[in-house]
């Protein structure tokens, strides 16, 4: 499939790592076909969300009182700390933890809406991709924002290296022997009455 930029290493690991397992379509992304293909144990009660990997197995547990979309995003973060992280976060330094928690809220983002479901020749809306991936309009919209952020800045980099900006040329940090003969060129030239503003190309 073809993308209108480059996708992220950890985009495409998310992606390659939901088709390996057989979640191929939006319908796919539930709790139960994850957990079943991943062998995690799943389980949703009234209380606080959480994940653990012990020699046992893996399990994660969800907030019941949330709205589904939010329950959801919840399960995928937990999820990634399931498929990503090692160690127990009451015990780890304090930068480790918040590393582990930014790189699962990164993981929930690009595995609720994987990168090989996105049909990139539908005009979705945050609120349309919101409904078809069952997930909040504020986590679609945030997806929407890291795609158009990518393509601008490929283009952006594209338009630089096809685009090179002109400089004035700075002749007081060449050589003497050169100073010498750019200035009898721009003698000449003057006498021409030509232009002599040099530019040199990044």
């Amino acid at each position: 499939m073809d993308f209108p930029y480059t996708p992220t290493p950890f985009e495409r690991w998310v992606s390659d790592t939901l088709i390996n397992a057989g979640i191929l379509s939006p319908s796919d992304i539930c709790a139960e076909k994850i957990c079943s293909a991943f062998g995690i144990e799943y389980t949703a009660h009234f209380g606080i969300a959480g994940s653990k990997t012990t020699d046992d197995g893996s399990y994660i547990v969800t907030d019941k009182r949330l709205h589904r979309p939010e329950q959801h995003e919840q399960f995928m973060h937990e999820l990634g700390h399931v498929l990503r992280h090692y160690g127990d976060q009451t015990n780890m330094p304090d930068m480790f933890r918040k590393y582990q928690e930014c790189d699962a809220e990164v993981f929930a983002m690009y595995a609720a809406i994987p990168l090989h479901m996105i049909d990139f020749s539908r005009p979705y809306s945050y609120q349309s991709l919101a409904n078809e991936f069952n997930v909040t309009p504020r986590l679609a919209l945030k997806r929407i924002e890291n795609i158009t952020q990518k393509i601008i800045w490929e283009q952006n980099q594209q338009q630089m290296i096809c685009e090179p900006k002109a400089v004035p040329y700075d002749i007081s940090q060449k050589s003497a022997e050169t100073q010498r003969i750019m200035n009898q060129l721009k003698s000449q030239l003057q006498q021409k009455g030509e232009s002599y503003e040099f530019k040199s190309l990044l």
